[in-house]
């Protein structure tokens, strides 16, 4: 059986744990989302979209409960307004060419002003 990523009675799909690795969302405040929810959306066949705002942000978790396992299945997770973190690969990447770009915009304002 393959290892699952559980936290008290919520496992993660590979999917939203690697979003809340980007998005620095915790473990626990998901299952806070998901245990004392400010809103309850129903998104799909099973799934619902709870949501709660902890420490001014405002977290999402989209979730199916599992009555056999009496467990949630979380498929995604996000912080409304916030953007996933670029990596830093792609950052160092990623930086010459941003720089070469400021440079050319840089050139071409000079010589415009000319």
């Amino acid at each position: 059986m393959a290892h699952q990523d559980t936290y008290k009675n919520i496992i993660f799909t590979k999917h939203a744990a690697e979003r809340m690795a980007l998005r620095s969302i915790t473990r626990h405040s998901v299952w806070e989302t998901i245990t004392y929810p400010d809103t309850v959306k129903n998104e799909k066949k099973n799934a619902d979209q709870y949501i709660k705002t902890i420490n001014g942000r405002r977290h999402f978790a989209v979730a199916s409960y599992l009555p056999k396992e009496q467990k949630y299945l979380v498929v995604s997770t996000w912080v409304r307004g916030e953007d996933d973190r670029v990596p830093l690969l792609w950052t160092l990447i990623t930086l010459p060419f941003k720089l070469l770009w400021r440079f050319i915009r840089y050139f071409f304002r000079r010589i415009a002003e000319l």
